[in-house]
């Protein structure tokens, strides 16, 4: 006799249209909250050093404000702390899940009450998008032109982040002062130069950072700079072009990105 079918609820927290928070993730907040260390954290949930801090990254600049902080040290590992907004995550995504389990136990009995489509209040969940850095931003200005449109995000307190879309989106999208929304950028659209000052340049966001990692494959090298308020931002070059800049943890440098390359989405 075959068994029945069973729904299961999987959670995943997306921040718009990305996937990124799972049971995996929320698993590596949890450890990084006992063990105060990055390196023992991953340890305990199954992961390399660098798969648990790109997912720590990638879930800090999804936050309003950072979930973890203090999580460079190297491959040995620095300490690391789990923020209150971290612990409010945890606690808000364990209850959320648990919703969703006795949810999904009415679903497999067909207990959908009056709702005539019961999934269509998580379709926004299971969106993914391959850009490799995801912000949720809060908008700060709306500067309309005759054709485009320039919204002036808060990146972090202290640095904007620029985007340029067609008046027709804004209309759409509803986009207004106050309206959080998030800002997708391509790593391969961010382009890295180096010194203390900002280079003369047309590109209307520069952001200046702390190289925090590199990694380097026969042809490309991943930099990830610290931007500041518990956020990075990432970007991937030639090899070349890095050994040329002389990219290295700890060094100054400038994310130059294009308006018209920064994709908004809203919830």
């Amino acid at each position: 006799m075959e068994s029945e079918a069973k729904v299961e609820a999987v959670l995943s927290l997306g921040g718009g249209r990305r996937s990124m928070v799972g049971r995996e993730r929320i698993a590596l907040l949890e450890a990084v909250g006992v063990h105060g260390s990055i390196t023992r954290a991953a340890q305990a949930v199954g992961l390399s050093y660098k798969a648990a801090w790109d997912a720590l990254d990638a879930i800090n600049n999804l936050m309003p404000r950072p979930a973890v902080l203090g999580r460079t040290g190297g491959a040995k590992g620095g300490g690391a702390t789990l923020t209150e907004d971290g612990q409010a995550l945890i606690a808000a995504f364990r209850l959320i899940e648990g919703k969703l389990g006795r949810a999904a136990a009415r679903l497999s009995a067909g207990e959908v009450g009056d709702l005539a489509d019961p999934f269509s209040l998580l379709w926004s969940l299971g969106m993914k998008t391959s850009a490799r850095n995801a912000y949720r931003c809060r908008v700060r200005a709306v500067h309309p032109g005759a054709v485009s449109t320039e919204v002036e995000l808060d990146l972090t307190e202290s640095t904007s982040l620029t985007a340029l879309v067609t008046r027709e989106s804004v209309a759409d999208l509803g986009i207004v002062p106050g309206r959080e929304v998030m800002a997708l950028i391509k790593a391969s659209f961010v382009i890295l130069a180096v010194g203390e000052e900002c280079p003369a340049v047309s590109a209307r966001n520069r952001i200046k950072g702390v190289v925090a990692a590199r990694e380097d494959g026969p042809v490309s090298s991943e930099i990830v700079l610290d931007i500041g308020a518990g956020r990075s931002l990432t970007a991937v070059i030639t090899r070349d072009g890095a050994e040329e800049l002389a990219l290295a943890p700890g060094r100054t440098a400038w994310a130059l990105i294009k308006a018209s390359h920064v994709i908004l989405l809203v919830d």
